[in-house]
C-alpha cells in the first residue's frame, strides 16, 4: 500500500469511491453534487487529500481529505472491499502528520448509535479522538458528533507508523529541488576551470532521515573534509531503492530500519564531474539495537563518524559547510533541504 497526495488524474477514482460509500453517507447523489465536486477539486489543488493505492493493482483503496487552515479532517472514505485491511488507519495517520499536532485537531463523524459509521468512528478513537459535542445532524439529517484530538504530551518519539512498499523501485515522490553548479555560491577564484558542454552520467542514490527511539537524527561527520551528511548511498545494479537504503544504513550506521514515509527527490547537476545525481530520500525509524558500522576503507580514511542529534541541529550542521570542496557544497544544500522537508512531515518544531 502506498499513501500519496491525490492528484488531478485521481478525480474519477474519488468520485467512484464516493459512489461506493454513498450508503454510509446516505447521499446517493454525492458524486454528482456540484458542491461536493467543488470540494474535491479544491482539496486536490491545495494538496489537502491523500489516497491509498493498492500496489498490486494500482487502484484506489481509500481517500481522506483535510484542512490545514481549520486543522481538521473533512472527508474520509474506504472502499467496502478494502475495509478491515488497515487502510483507514494508514490514511488517518498520514493525514494527522499533515496537520498541526501542537493544536487540537477536530472532525465531525457519526454518533455511536449509527451503525454504518462505526468503522470510521473506531479509527478516530484508535488515535485518541474523544467526543466533545453530541446531538448534531449533518445537512442530510444524519446523526453526527464532533470529536477532537488533543495535542501530544511532548513525547519525543514520532507517531508515524511504517509504510510497507514491498521492494518497489518507483515511488510517486515529489521533486523538492534541483541544485545547479551556479547555486554553490563559488567565487571567481573557486569556480574551477571553464566547464565544456556537459553530457551527464546518471547516478541514483537512496538517503535516510533516520530517527532513533529518542527522536535523534543520524548524521555522518566526514572529519577530514569538515562537513556533515545524511547516511545513504548509490543504488547498485539489480538493486531497488529500498534494498539499497537498508543496505547503506546497515553499513554506515549499523542500523536495521523501517521506512516510514517518502520525503522527496533532489536532483544535482554536478557539472564539474559531468554527473546527474538523483537522491531518493525517506523518513525512517531504527527498529533494533545498533550494530558496529561497516565503513569502507575510503570512508575510514575520510574519518566517517556517526553522530546523533536533534533535527534542528542536523539542519544547522549539514548547511554550515562553506569550504571550497565541490561535492560537499552540493551535499550541504541537498541534505539541509531534505532535513527541512522531513521536519515538515514530522509536524513538530523540534525533535
Amino acid at each position: 500500500m502506498l499513501i500519496r497526495y491525490v492528484i488531478q488524474s485521481d478525480l474519477a477514482s474519488w468520485l467512484n469511491l464516493a459512489d461506493d460509500v454513498a450508503p454510509i453517507f446516505r447521499a446517493p447523489d454525492m458524486s454528482r453534487d456540484p458542491e461536493f465536486l467543488d470540494y474535491v477539486k479544491s482539496k486536490i489543488a491545495k494538496n489537502e487529500a491523500l489516497i491509498a493505492i493498492d500496489l498490486a493493482t494500482s487502484s484506489c483503496m481509500g481517500i481522506i481529505g483535510f484542512s490545514r487552515t481549520h486543522n481538521r479532517i473533512t472527508w474520509f472514505g474506504v472502499y467496502e472491499m478494502h475495509q478491515g485491511k488497515g487502510v483507514g488507519t494508514k490514511l488517518l495517520r498520514t493525514a494527522l502528520d499533515e496537520l498541526d499536532r501542537s493544536r487540537e485537531i477536530t472532525v465531525e463523524t457519526y454518533r455511536e448509535d449509527y451503525a454504518p459509521g462505526l468503522a470510521a468512528r473506531n479509527v478516530y478513537k484508535k488515535f485518541g479522538f474523544l467526543e466533545i459535542e453530541n446531538g448534531l445532524y449533518d445537512k442530510l439529517g444524519n446523526p453526527i458528533c464532533k470529536m477532537a484530538l488533543s495535542p501530544p504530551d511532548g513525547s519525543m518519539i514520532s507517531m508515524l507508523e511504517p509504510l510497507h512498499y514491498h521492494n518497489r523501485s518507483f515511488f510517486p515522490m515529489k521533486l523538492i529541488r534541483e541544485i545547479h553548479h551556479g547555486d554553490l555560491g563559488l567565487t571567481s577564484n573557486q569556480s574551477f576551470d571553464e566547464i565544456p558542454e556537459v553530457k551527464y552520467e546518471v547516478r541514483k542514490s537512496a538517503r535516510a532521515i533516520l530517527i532513533d527511539a529518542h527522536g535523534k537524527v543520524a548524521l555522518l561527520h566526514v572529519a577530514k573534509e569538515g562537513y556533515y551528511k545524511l547516511p545513504g548511498g548509490g543504488i547498485e545494479e539489480n538493486e531497488d531503492v529500498l534494498t539499497a537504503l537498508k543496505r547503506e544504513l546497515r553499513e554506515e550506521v549499523g542500523a536495521e530500519i523501517e521506512v516510514i514515509n517518502p520525503v522527496g527527490i533532489i536532483v544535482e547537476y554536478r557539472d564539474y564531474f559531468q554527473q546527474l545525481q538523483f537522491s531518493y530520500a525517506f523518513l525512517c525509524h531504527v527498529i533494533s539495537p545498533l550494530m558496529e558500522p561497516k565503513m569502507t576503507d575510503l570512508e575510514k580514511s575520510l574519518g566517517f563518524e556517526v553522530v546523533w542529534t536533534t533535527i534542528d541541529h542536523a539542519i544547522d550542521k549539514t548547511g554550515e559547510y562553506k569550504g571550497n570542496l565541490y561535492m560537499p557544497r552540493f551535499i550541504a544544500i541537498r541534505d539541509a533541504t531534505l532535513l527541512t522537508e522531513a521536519k515538515k512531515i514530522l509536524g513538530k518544531s523540534t525533535l
